[in-house]
């Protein structure tokens, strides 16, 4: 039988050889959709994410040309800030013959956002963030302001509302805003959120004490040699609460430095050509000189930045 006649004779055949034909020419000639075509390419060719991830640190370090990255907290303005810390960058510039460039921070968030990914070669800060670099960026302390850091929670002596520093909760106190060490102290001390203090930000420890002294908070947090200075005999204010003694603000080296330039940048600040170079450092924080840094001295001063975000993990 020929396949006209078959044609001619099975109409329904006919339909389904005919639909089956118009598909696949159908298929053949449609395009490939989108999303199709690009699956399999991003798959094949898509950067590994710890490496180009924004923030990483592979990507902070892929970013940088030939220079070391020194900075310090935003305490100062610019100016003063490049008059303290840029004759140290200048300094080590020479001794190491790498360019070292001192970068000022615009604020506390991009400075604790820089610090968390990692863009930093050198730095100059508190026990908590020299002890969370440490522990979380492989940094290394070198030297440091020489003493402990201690801390006394203060009220006035005649506010018999507040005799113990659980009588802070909830009341207003007078300190530096966080991420200061004092302050953060302060919070490390009461653990239930809706029972802790609430904080009125002073600038400048004298000026709190004056606050705490003028009522305008029923207590406040100083260092215990500022306290020892501005009321020897403790006639205005009493005694709270006295903290652990901290190691002193310190400068920790990254692991783009080796072992060998970790050590000449030791000696070198601790020499007098060093105590040179630091002199603007040493006199906005007063100490004579600087001394060697122990690792261990700085082990578990951290746990004060755990409810700090970006710190916590």
């Amino acid at each position: 039988m020929s396949s006209r006649k078959l044609f001619h004779h099975t109409p329904a055949l006919q339909r389904v050889l005919l639909s089956t034909f118009v598909l696949i020419i159908t298929a053949a000639a449609r395009p490939v959709a989108a999303d199709n075509a690009t699956k399999p390419i991003k798959a094949a060719y898509r950067p590994p994410a710890e490496v180009f991830q924004p923030g990483s640190d592979a990507l902070a370090q892929a970013m940088k040309k030939d220079a070391y990255i020194f900075t310090a907290p935003p305490r100062e303005t610019v100016a003063r800030g490049k008059e303290t810390y840029g004759p140290i960058a200048e300094y080590l510039s020479k001794v190491l013959g790498k360019k070292i460039v001192y970068k000022h921070p615009d604020n506390w968030l991009s400075y604790q956002n820089g610090m968390q990914r990692g863009e930093y070669d050198l730095v100059f800060d508190g026990p908590h963030f020299v002890s969370w670099r440490v522990a979380r960026r492989q940094h290394e302390p070198l030297v440091k302001i020489p003493g402990d850091f201690i801390f006394v929670f203060l009220a006035r002596k005649d506010n018999r509302q507040v005799t113990r520093l659980k009588h802070l909760a909830g009341r207003q106190v007078c300190g530096h805003a966080p991420p200061n060490q004092g302050t953060l102290r302060l919070y490390n001390q009461f653990h239930n959120p809706s029972r802790q203090p609430q904080l009125v930000p002073v600038k400048g420890w004298r000026n709190i004490y004056k606050a705490i002294i003028a009522k305008k908070c029923a207590g406040g947090i100083v260092p215990l040699k500022i306290y020892k200075k501005v009321d020897p005999r403790g006639q205005y204010a009493k005694v709270l609460f006295v903290t652990q003694p901290a190691p002193g603000q310190a400068f920790t080296a990254g692991p783009s430095f080796t072992a060998e330039e970790k050590a000449k940048i030791t000696e070198a600040l601790l020499s007098p050509a060093g105590q040179e170079a630091t002199k603007m450092l040493r006199k906005r924080f007063p100490a004579k000189r600087l001394v060697r840094a122990v690792k261990t001295e700085y082990a578990g001063v951290n746990i004060l930045l755990k409810d700090t975000w970006g710190f916590d993990s």
